[in-house]
């Protein structure tokens, strides 16, 4: 027989089970549902802090930074995709392993929709489009599309749900994209009580539509209007800041966020702030805004996207914020926003010509992506 190799005499080393001691913070509860959310393990990104968010729209330009933001956090989030994983495989790393977890849906099946917030105390809906496709028509995404979202979220018990509007979404504006993204408001809260609506102005950033569409198209960018249009740009950043906070606490259910930057800018302005930043000038061309139109709806036959009639109507829109006094902003929840001369450099410094890539930034005492000089001998090495 031989002898038991576990039982020869030597010590068990143990380590002594560490005792966590748990505080208001690691306790979340929500008011509509009374669920209680306990965190497990320390805060960060290698913890679950309690919380499942299901976050539709997510590989869009927004959707990647609150995916971040939440993942980083230590939530629990539920990516759906349609079409290829590949959308969304991008997320994965946002958190710890296992904590993204891509889900396929279809925004008119319901079963899938239910899949993807039956374990979800969170639901944030990002789904937005300016332009229709053969598949999807602007009512089908922005009201059909947000009111069954919101009916199934909360009929399968979500606490808490977020819609992601537009600030000029009003049911008279000028374009179809805004008037149905004002219907899909008032289906939002009729469908889940205590919705939060958050409406954004122009958003800005890496993957924008905004500084990148004026440096890329440097040499020939179209406007209408001599580019009078009112802007209020924000920092995509800033947004996904925002909903974070929103989503976090408890005394902003039901109410309605209006996000914008407190200074007023022309599209024109714009366009000089981007020529003073890449050291070159943007040739912007004025087009009448009816030929413009009628432009983008030969385009619109075409089979791939190349421009539509419904962008070009958003191109003479204004941005004005809300009279509402019961509305809340940036102020409200505790956030500075970005500021346009400050912040846009990092986003669009690779549209300078080559010579200025080195140049540092103008405004003083700001430094973003200044590449630190190569040390020529051995007296430029600072230890």
């Amino acid at each position: 027989m031989f002898a038991n190799p576990l039982n020869r005499g030597f010590k068990v080393l143990t380590t002594p089970t560490k005792l966590v001691k748990r505080g208001k913070s690691d306790v979340t509860v929500r008011k509509a549902t009374g669920k209680v959310l306990v965190g497990r393990g320390s805060y960060g990104r290698q913890s679950w802090n309690g919380q499942t968010a299901t976050v539709f729209g997510c590989s869009g330009f927004v959707g990647r930074y609150i995916v971040a933001r939440l993942a980083r956090e230590g939530t629990k989030v539920i990516v759906p995709y349609r079409g290829l994983s590949e959308y969304v495989r991008h997320l994965k790393p946002a958190g710890d392993l296992g904590m993204v977890i891509p889900m396929e849906f279809d925004l008119r099946n319901p079963q899938q929709i239910e899949e993807c917030v039956r374990h979800s105390d969170v639901v944030i809906n990002l789904i937005g489009r300016n332009y229709e496709t053969k598949n999807f028509s602007l009512d089908q995404v922005h009201v059909e599309g947000a009111q069954r979202i919101a009916e199934i979220s909360h009929e399968a018990g979500v606490s808490r749900f977020i819609h992601m509007s537009n600030l000029s979404a009003k049911t008279n504006a000028h374009s179809d994209v805004m008037v149905t993204k004002a219907f899909g408001e008032h289906r939002v809260r009729e469908s889940f009580p205590g919705a939060n609506i958050v409406r954004s102005a122009t958003i800005y950033g890496y993957e924008d539509e905004l500084l990148n569409n004026i440096g890329k198209h440097k040499h020939f960018y179209v406007t209408v209007d001599h580019a009078q249009q009112k802007l209020r740009p924000v920092c995509v950043s800033d947004i996904a800041h925002a909903i974070d906070i929103i989503r976090d606490n408890e005394e902003t259910i039901g109410q309605t966020f209006e996000l914008y930057n407190p200074k007023e800018y022309t599209r024109k302005e714009i366009i000089e702030l981007v020529e003073f930043f890449i050291h070159e000038k943007v040739w912007h061309i004025n087009v009448p805004s009816k030929l413009l139109r009628l432009v983008a709806q030969i385009a619109d036959i075409l089979p791939y996207h190349y421009t539509s009639h419904h962008e070009v109507d958003l191109m003479s829109i204004n941005e004005t914020p809300s009279t509402d006094k019961s509305i809340q902003t940036f102020t409200d929840l505790g956030i500075q926003p970005h500021t346009l001369e400050l912040a846009a450099l990092q986003y669009i410094r690779h549209y300078r010509p080559f010579q200025h890539e080195e140049d540092p930034m103008e405004p003083k005492g700001y430094k973003a992506f200044r590449k630190t000089p190569v040390p020529v001998n051995n007296k430029d090495i600072v230890v």
